[in-house]
């Protein structure tokens, strides 16, 4: 399983990501909230949760930002 990461300090540009990915590996339960990683086993290692990212808050052991 991968090692995935979001950092906090950057949340306010992560909020999209979670509607983004349709492998249900992020979730937020309320706007105000930081996304959460879950279901890492879902990850298919596409890297899209690191391209899409605006501000490289997420963080992949398999992809460099």
């Amino acid at each position: 399983m991968p090692k995935i990461e979001i950092d906090p300090d950057f949340v306010h540009q992560v909020r999209n990501l979670c509607y983004q990915l349709p492998e249900g590996i992020f979730n937020q339960e309320d706007d105000d909230l930081i996304p959460t990683v879950e279901n890492k086993e879902n990850c298919i290692l596409c890297g899209r949760c690191v391209d899409n990212c605006p501000e490289d808050a997420v963080k992949h052991e398999n992809f460099k930002n």
